[in-house]
Formats: structure tokens, C-alpha cells, sequence
């Protein structure tokens, strides 16, 4: 049985953010290779929960790459099936990088 997926508000903003950023910077082709490759991972995540990169702070939160320069921050919640959209962190920014 498949995990259900749920967005954050947090989720929602950084995608609509890096859809903003890669318009801008790019094109509309772009944007639908980004969205795609989002709904590709979702899929697979939505069969193979632990499929990402576990953090060691929090047994519950994973990161995986879900383009080459976006990474995805979730929470499984196992017994219930469901994988919570925590925040997409594009990796183009400066800084350290997603904390988790």
C-alpha cells in the first residue's frame, strides 16, 4: 500500500519559489522538466519511504535529491502511511545548505 503525500505551507512556497526562479532564469520547458521530475520522485517515494538520506537529528526526517540542484526534506510517519513535504531546498543558493 502506497504512502499517502501531504504538502506543508512550506513545501508549497519553496516549490512555487524555485517554479518563480527557474522561469526566470530559464524557460517554461525548464519549469515542466522540474515539475515532472518532482512528480516522478513523489511516485517512487510514495512506494519507497526510506528511500532518502535519513537525518541522525531526527529519526523521522529524510532529504533526497528530486532534480539536480533541488532536495526535498520529509517526515515519514509510518503507521499511518504518510509522507509529509517539509520544505524544497534549491541547492543554487548560497549558504550551507539545508539543515536537517
Amino acid at each position: 500500500m502506497a504512502c499517502q503525500i501531504i504538502w506543508s505551507q512550506e513545501s508549497e512556497r519553496t516549490f512555487d519559489e524555485i517554479v518563480s526562479f527557474v522561469l526566470s532564469e530559464w524557460s517554461e520547458v525548464a519549469v515542466t522538466s522540474f515539475v515532472t521530475a518532482v512528480d516522478k520522485k513523489l511516485k517512487v517515494l510514495q512506494v519507497f519511504p526510506r528511500l532518502g538520506r535519513r537525518s541522525l537529528r531526527h529519526p523521522n526526517l529524510y532529504k533526497t535529491n528530486v532534480h539536480k540542484r533541488v532536495t526535498l526534506v520529509y517526515q515519514l510517519k509510518p503507521r499511518k502511511r504518510q509522507i509529509i513535504l517539509i520544505t524544497f531546498w534549491n541547492n543554487w543558493k548560497k549558504g550551507e545548505g539545508v539543515n536537517y
